[in-house]
């Protein structure tokens, strides 16, 4: 196995599990919203750019219909670059409230490149997998 696909697939593991902690939907409280992971397989786009559809790691819409409520982007160390500042966090954030996920310690290299690119997020948060805990998730 290559690094790069054991990187994708940690990447697509963090997906799942943050759409499941973080995005539990529907439920109790909010039975009228629903998560859509787009990873591995994209199921709904939030909109286009230049002709390309848009599909965020995990997009938050109210039924019926699909309002757009949130959405969110999984990064990994390798994904924190200029092409993925402007190609997707860009145009996804002038479609509706992103947040985007990074590995713990990229805060300041996001933040940069959020600023490089004049990018408004909802907010950043970050990620890493503890052994014995899981999945562990924090606001930046």
């Amino acid at each position: 196995m290559t690094a790069k696909y054991l990187s994708q697939l940690r990447r697509e593991g963090a997906i799942a599990e943050i759409a499941k902690v973080k995005f539990p939907f529907p439920e109790p409280e909010h039975p009228d919203f629903e998560t859509i992971v787009n990873v591995p397989k994209p199921r709904m786009a939030v909109g286009e750019d230049g002709g390309k559809d848009l599909f965020p790691d995990i997009v938050v819409v109210r039924r019926p219909g699909q309002w757009l409520l949130m959405m969110a982007e999984v990064e990994t160390p390798d994904t924190l670059t200029d092409e993925t500042a402007l190609n997707d966090w860009l145009p996804m954030s002038k479609v509706g409230e992103l947040f985007v996920y990074v590995p713990t310690g990229h805060v300041p290299e996001t933040r940069a490149l959020l600023k490089k690119h004049k990018i408004k997020v909802a907010g950043i948060r970050t990620w890493r997998f503890r052994p014995v805990w899981g999945l562990d998730v924090a606001e930046a």
